[in-house]
């Protein structure tokens, strides 16, 4: 971080820098003491031709802007111009500039109609639907809206905070604005919503931005007595900020307040509350810095273990990682000793690392942020960050940080790219020095890098984890996704949400896809319940579907095409019992399996070996080969006790797994083979016709190799065959890590990434190199991009 070069003087109390202004030279003189909002406009042209097209600017301040466009867009001026609304509704404007003769040329604008009002001295001028006043007063030219306004336009004689900060503004940046802490859509740019409550003060702000990004720099005052939170920081001496190294790179939003002396900082606290100030020391005197990090909170010190030590009621709860995570009994402890700068309500569990002390409400929390420490993935450690840690300054009383999704909240704009922005704040005397940097971050593709693509939110918790369906139109692939609504939900390569379906009941399964009339247009096909969907591109029912079921469906659908010619036939499992339709919803009369009371256990799949089919599923102690008829075709004698797994086709062998860890293969002469996977009852396997994975607990093996992976709760691995190489997923939902491995037991380059839910890995784009996709939480999905 670079020393923050200090801009702007406090004129207020410095009188020897006030200027002795020309009243024909200062057309800021002519603005009410009382005005809402003040932009001041170094470079016009600038200004007005970017701020359309700026992300953050657009949606700050070009709604009030829209009204004086038709205006600015004609002036042609170098000189700075003035920009006031004067009241907080923004409904009346005033636009002040030098005058000359070259400056508003009303007869140069095409579709005006221009009257002179004698009796005030006043053009009115209309330009396609905007009605605007204007006079030249003192060489200064004044224009607005509202005829009042220029009719009783006249010099502020007296000095006022809001002169004074008008003769303070930066002239070699584009603009600045002062406004009112309490103007809602400006202040946003101060990141925090307590800086605007009963704010009367004026806040100057001096921009300086190109292309999307946006730097700021300027001051927010304060009263002279201790009524806003700036003042909580008088006398202390603002530190490094230090949680960024510790806060999890996919934070949200982080507030860090940071001191020299905390019992200074607490009393400045006391007296903002109107509280008698707590001689009682607690552990947050060993502080110097606490900040809130979405749902944890986050102590530094110089010194952690005293703040440990000093913590009395407490009790180890588990050891993660070589960690010991308390439980923390007092757990309203923090709910009003940091109000109104932080409100944390819960403080459950805690735990120490290096020189800080998380709390949090959750231990699973706590166990994901302390496995982001240990992998060195914070916020310092980012890209996004370090994009911007040159613009900010060593040491801040109050830093802000937020990413796309808050910022985008925060400013209610829907952004992209916007990974790391950071606003802080330096206290002085009566005031603070702000910092801003917005920026905008593509981040690079280096070689074998591993970058986050995007992330769409769903309404309601994902029920399944999402996976991939081929969209024919590119030849691209979506992505499709239900949650606990039982809403099903298509979302294009890009992150875009393209439609949303309700559906009767959860998806069994797999989608599978079915051109069903033999024209390349491919529809989707599922099972829910008690129900049998088709939808085409649109999520559009496609008739004769959804097809209604009195009797529960048990198991996903299969989708038979035997001889590749599309003439699909769609089979449905209802425990005991098999109904196969075609695609016009028809029940097939050559097909009849004689169940043997017996419930299907697994999905039924079609198999050909040579010229013969085969439809495979298991039962409750046995095998059944299937005929295309549905007559059995293969007569598996020996019962077999199945583990959840699936049946698959591997060595040309019909393979699944027992309860005692076995992999079972039958052969298509009946004759059973059993061999011993050391495997305990719990356990996954997964084939592709040469390919074995099984896995149990953390010990993943691919082929002949193992892998012993860190302690966790881990998903069933997945196969997938993509640009003639095979990969293997797994995810540990208690550290949240997705790990992509090779055939040959090797890990991919960057991985194991952040995510929440088993992944799927797919070629979604055009664009070289795969997709992974999986979930950042439980309402999320992420997809990123193997370069």
């Amino acid at each position: 971080m670079k020393p923050f070069g200090f801009l702007l003087i406090l004129l207020f109390t410095l009188s020897s820098c006030q200027k002795d202004y020309n009243s024909s030279k200062s057309p800021y003189k002519f603005i009410s003491s009382d005005t809402e909002v003040v932009i001041s406009i170094n470079e016009l042209s600038d200004f007005t031709s970017s701020i359309k097209e700026h992300s953050i600017l657009n949606g700050i301040y070009n709604k009030e802007l829209n009204k004086t466009s038709e205006i600015l867009k004609n002036l042609n001026t170098s000189n700075k111009v003035y920009v006031a609304f004067l009241n907080s509704s923004a409904t009346e404007n005033l636009i002040l500039t030098k005058n000359d003769s070259s400056l508003f040329i009303v007869d140069s604008i095409p579709n005006h109609i221009s009257e002179n009002l004698p009796e005030f001295n006043i053009t009115k001028t209309q330009i396609d639907s905007i009605i605007f006043y204007h006079k030249v007063l003192n060489n200064v030219f004044a224009a607005s809206n509202n005829l009042d306004v220029i009719k009783n336009l006249k010099q502020n004689e007296t000095k006022n905070k809001l002169t004074d900060l008008l003769e303070t503004v930066e002239n070699k940046t584009i603009a600045s604005v002062i406004f009112k802490s309490k103007t809602s859509n400006y202040s946003n740019l101060l990141f925090s919503n307590t800086f605007k409550e009963s704010n009367d003060n004026y806040s100057l702000i001096d921009l300086n931005f190109s292309d999307n990004n946006l730097h700021f720099n300027g001051i927010v005052t304060a009263t002279d007595s201790i009524s806003q939170i700036l003042d909580c920081f008088k006398k202390t001496i603002p530190q490094t900020t230090k949680t960024i190294n510790i806060a999890p790179a996919t934070t949200q939003s982080l507030f860090s307040v940071s001191f020299d002396d905390y019992s200074l900082f607490k009393n400045n606290l006391k007296k903002l509350n109107s509280k008698t100030p707590d001689s009682t020391k607690t552990f947050l005197n060993f502080t110097n810095e606490i900040a809130l990090a979405d749902n944890t909170l986050i102590l530094h010190s110089l010194d952690a273990n005293l703040i440990v030590e000093t913590i009395e009621e407490k009790s180890i709860a588990e050891t993660f990682r070589d960690v010991d995570i308390y439980e923390f009994e007092n757990t309203a402890f923090f709910k009003q000793r940091l109000q109104p700068i932080i409100s944390f309500e819960t403080a459950s569990y805690f735990f120490k690392h290096e020189d800080f002390v998380v709390f949090s409400d959750n231990i699973e929390t706590l166990k994901s942020f302390l496995s982001d420490a240990l992998n060195d993935q914070t916020i310092a450690n980012s890209e996004a960050f370090k994009n911007i840690e040159s613009y900010l300054s060593d040491d801040a009383s109050i830093f802000i940080y937020k990413n796309n999704d808050k910022l985008s909240e925060h400013l209610g704009i829907g952004l992209k790219n916007y990974h790391a922005n950071v606003v802080q704040y330096t206290y002085e005397d009566n005031y603070a020095h702000v910092n801003g940097v917005i920026e905008e971050f593509k981040k690079r593709a280096a070689s074998n890098s591993v970058t986050e693509t995007f992330t769409t939110g769903l309404d309601a918790q994902i029920i399944s984890p999402p996976q991939t369906v081929e969209n024919y139109i590119n030849n691209t692939h979506d992505i499709a996704v239900q949650d606990t609504n039982n809403v099903l939900y298509l979302i294009s390569n890009s992150g875009n949400i393209l439609w949303k379906k309700q559906l009767q009941g959860k998806i069994l399964g797999k989608i599978e896809q079915i051109d069903m009339y033999k024209n390349g247009r491919l529809q989707l096909a599922f099972t829910t319940p008690n129900r049998l969907y088709v939808l085409d591109r649109n999520g559009n029912d496609v008739s004769p579907f959804p097809r209604k079921f009195n009797d529960e469906i048990t198991q996903p659908l299969s989708v038979f095409d035997y001889d590749k010619q599309k003439n699909y036939r769609l089979l449905v499992t209802q425990d005991k019992t098999l109904l196969m339709y075609d695609v016009k919803g028809k029940a097939i009369n050559g097909f009849r399996y004689k169940s043997n009371s017996k419930s299907i256990t697994s999905q039924p799949k079609h198999f050909r070996i040579g010229s013969k089919d085969y439809i495979v599923f298991s039962t409750e102690d046995n095998l059944k080969i299937l005929n295309r008829q549905g007559s059995v075709r293969i007569d598996v004698k020996d019962k077999i006790r199945f583990s959840n797994n699936e049946v698959y086709l591997y060595q040309d062998k019909f393979t699944s797994s027992n309860t005692l860890g076995q992999l079972v293969q039958v052969d298509t002469k009946g004759k059973i083979s059993r061999k011993d996977l050391n495997l305990t009852d719990k356990h996954n396997i997964t084939t592709t016709s040469k390919t074995l994975v099984s896995m149990y607990e953390n010990k993943l093996y691919i082929k002949t190799r193992k892998l012993d992976l860190d302690y966790g709760v881990y998903t069933a691995p997945k196969i997938f065959y993509l640009n003639d190489k095979i990969y293997i997923t797994t995810t540990d939902l208690q550290s949240k890590k997705v790990y992509l491995f090779d055939s040959q037991a090797k890990s991919i380059p960057n991985f194991p990434v952040f995510g929440t839910s088993s992944a799927e890995l797919q070629k979604l784009d055009k664009s070289k190199g795969l997709e992974l996709i999986t979930q950042t939480d439980d309402k999320t999905i992420v997809v990123y991009k193997l370069h």
